[in-house]
């Protein structure tokens, strides 16, 4: 099969998962068609592959496509991830356009190894649930203790930022625009009557709900 049409079943794939996701049905006609292949084109391949089956009108994935739709969701979002948290770009055009592109050539084990690399993270920057894989099922226990959020370090202790898993994008913005971001140092100072932390020289506030957000990982 050729690449452009491999890259064409794998996004069809996945916005019927992400239709899905949302509690939509998926029709074909409703959305615009991938690249130069028609949605029915696609459609038929994928129930000879037996990962589509339809009911009615509404297509629906087989358990075989449902595992290869939510890999492919999960390579995405962990590019979204990537280029968020670590090349540190803010533009959501470039992000998409970067996260599209990267998605189709990150295989399964290199996916596990930015997975690891970002610290598992449970959402993508628009607070999305990333598919878990089985990197992050081998590494559960141990994330427990290493990676958790502010909320649960104790006051004075210090800590380097690995992921933040805001429930409104303008948070990441506001958080991003004092530096807190990944790899950052911080220490808590204080957790009552609000959470202040230390970056350098500077005392940050923040709510409660937005210190859970803030996933880090404890340093001497």
């Amino acid at each position: 099969m050729d690449r452009s049409r491999r890259d064409a079943i794998e996004d069809l794939l996945r916005r019927i998962w992400v239709e899905k996701e949302s509690g939509n049905s998926f029709s074909c006609g409703e959305s615009p068609a991938s690249g130069n292949f028609s949605d029915d084109e696609l459609i038929e391949e994928l129930k000879n592959k037996n990962l589509v089956s339809r009911d009615g009108d509404v297509e629906k994935l087989t358990p075989k496509g449902e595992e290869k739709a939510s890999n492919i969701v999960r390579r995405l979002r962990l590019a979204e991830r990537l280029y968020s948290d670590l090349l540190q770009g803010e533009d959501e055009d470039s992000s998409a356009k970067f996260a599209c592109r990267f998605e189709h050539i990150l295989n399964d084990e290199v996916t596990d190894s930015v997975c690891t690399l970002l610290g598992h993270p449970p959402t993508c920057p628009h607070g999305k649930r990333i598919p878990r894989g089985s990197c992050c099922q081998r590494s559960e226990k141990e994330l427990h203790s290493l990676v958790k959020p502010l909320t649960d370090f104790a006051p004075g202790a210090k800590a380097r930022i690995v992921f933040i898993s805001p429930s409104f994008h303008n948070r990441l913005d506001r958080l991003n625009s004092f530096g807190v971001l990944p790899g950052a140092e911080i220490s808590l100072h204080q957790k009552k009557p609000t959470f202040v932390i230390r970056l350098g020289a500077t005392e940050i506030a923040l709510e409660k709900e937005v210190a859970g957000e803030i996933f880090a990982i404890g340093i001497n």
